[in-house]
């Protein structure tokens, strides 16, 4: 019976220790998968972050490339408008240089000049408008980094700028000529003399005037040759970028002139009209 006994009490001690070892099983195996869904819902989470991030910033990236676009379009059209206000206060100096030639042939006395283009020779060098040149669309394209960063095209960027450095250049010899004309008018003494015809027979026959108006064949060329300059760059241009001048057309401001100050609007003399 002794014996017996003792073969129960390790039976039953044997089924405890396997009963009590079942419970830590089933607690691991529950505490695995826990942490493998916990892991799968964080890498899932940074991956939708990281996915979220990414779509975000190649928006960003794609914004403001249109941005750099749209900048050098509307650039481009200011460039057409350049050219076109250039061209402007060129002929007008072409047809000041041809009223000369058409009054010196009637040296000495002038009286074979019409009244109408003594006139108007005379009001070309005492008359004066303002001709307000806007230089918003340069002073964004100077100082807009997203064009240097986004538009990823360095010799469109190059031969903007370059259009620009034409126009003032032009600008500065412009100013320059106006402020010659000018002094030579008032040199000549016309603010002192009331009849019309008088003024313009002392502007003409002052050798100051003659000499400068045998340099403005010279002249009318570099103006001209800064003009084509400008048209041969922005062409180029237009054809990098793959836009057409219809295009362009429908971003062009309306021509401007102005005789008070306006922001980021510069002011040149020129013909009145």
């Amino acid at each position: 019976m002794a014996e017996h006994h003792t073969d129960d009490t390790v039976q039953t001690d044997t089924s405890s220790k396997k009963r009590r070892k079942e419970p830590k099983l089933e607690h691991k195996l529950l505490g695995n998968l826990w942490w493998f869904k916990l892991s799968v819902s964080v890498t899932a989470t940074l991956l939708a972050f990281s996915l979220t991030l990414f779509s975000n910033e190649m928006s960003k990236t794609k914004a403001k490339k249109r941005t750099a676009r749209n900048i050098a379009l509307v650039t481009l059209s200011n460039i057409d408008e350049v050219v076109n206000n250039l061209d402007i206060v060129t002929t007008y100096y072409d047809d000041f240089r041809d009223m000369y030639s058409k009054i010196k042939a009637s040296a000495p006395d002038y009286n074979a000049v019409p009244d109408s283009l003594c006139s108007v020779f005379v009001a070309y060098l005492e008359g004066w408008d303002v001709f307000a040149i806007n230089k918003s669309p340069e002073l964004t394209f100077c100082t807009t980094f997203e064009l240097w960063d986004y538009l990823e095209d360095i010799p469109l960027i190059r031969r903007i700028g370059n259009c620009y450095a034409y126009e003032n250049a032009f600008l500065d010899l412009y100013r320059r000529d106006m402020g010659i004309i000018y002094q030579l008018s008032a040199d000549a003494g016309m603010d002192k003399i009331l009849d019309t015809r008088q003024k313009m027979k002392a502007i003409m026959e002052y050798v100051p005037f003659q000499n400068y108006m045998q340099r403005s064949e010279a002249i009318s060329y570099n103006y001209h040759l800064i003009i084509d300059r400008i048209v041969e760059l922005n062409k180029e241009n237009k054809q990098n970028m793959s836009v057409s001048d219809e295009d362009l057309k429908k971003l062009v401001a309306p021509k401007r002139w102005a005789t008070t100050p306006v922001e980021n609007y510069i002011f040149v003399a020129g013909p009145d009209r």
